[in-house]
């Protein structure tokens, strides 16, 4: 027979035993309590970091195509119909007339007639002569009558210089004038304010439209080569109707 007090001592054993075990348990489990928080955590910041990402490679996607849109966007002159304009004084036998579209491109002819140049083989005098085409690029609207561009290109169909002689009359090809030595120009509708045009601008009016200095806007487009300050104009009647 087992003594009694072995018994007991047995007993309280296994009870510190179970006890123990149940601590450890406990504990165990709170470690891994503890660690959800954390795992949670982490599981978060991959999901924002991912969605932030995304956010902005979608906003950068955005931010190209708009400029991209930009860049592909193309600016026009206001006249809807290939648009006549003239350059000259009014005093002389010369002009240069061009024909100018509202996508930049354009084509027109110089002449200056001296009938008193004449000499062997040209009695009937001398034409200085010159017929061109070319394109203005880089259109920018300044405001809602003014329009900026840059002559791009210019094409003759003769040497300068060139001379022939037809039916009695000596021809000399010419440079265009109006246009030769100039790069920037400033394209007004007939709204523009005459007191915002330059001095030199208008003069050119004066002689080749009646350009009158006490109106108040332009009535007529116009082109300005500002290097040279040399002025087109179109018709009046070409706006008036």
């Amino acid at each position: 027979m087992i003594p009694k007090q072995n018994i007991i001592k047995t007993g309280i054993a296994l009870i510190c035993l179970t006890m123990g075990i149940g601590i450890l348990s406990g504990c165990s489990g709170n470690d891994q309590q503890e660690s959800h928080p954390e795992s949670n955590n982490s599981v978060q910041e991959e999901l924002y970091s991912n969605v932030s990402s995304q956010e902005n490679q979608n906003e950068s996607s955005i931010e190209s195509k708009t400029e991209e849109t930009s860049q592909n966007e193309t600016i026009h002159l206001p006249n809807t119909e290939p648009l006549n304009m003239t350059f000259c004084s009014g005093a002389g036998a010369w002009a240069t007339y061009i024909t100018l579209n509202n996508d930049g491109s354009f084509e027109g002819n110089y002449h200056d007639s001296d009938m008193g140049f004449i000499g062997e083989g040209y009695p009937h005098g001398t034409i200085y002569i010159c017929k061109f085409s070319g394109t203005f690029d880089n259109i920018r609207k300044i405001d809602d009558n003014t329009y900026a561009m840059t002559l791009n290109e210019i094409t003759t169909e003769s040497t300068e210089s060139k001379e022939w002689i037809t039916d009695g009359v000596r021809y000399i090809s010419s440079e265009p004038y109006g246009l030769e030595s100039g790069k920037e120009f400033l394209f007004y509708t007939p709204q523009t304010s005459v007191r915002n045009l330059t001095e030199e601008f208008i003069g050119w009016g004066y002689g080749s439209i009646g350009l009158d200095a006490s109106q108040k806007t332009l009535d007529c487009y116009g082109l300005y080569n500002k290097e040279m300050g040399y002025g087109f104009f179109s018709n009046k009647s070409s706006f008036q109707s």
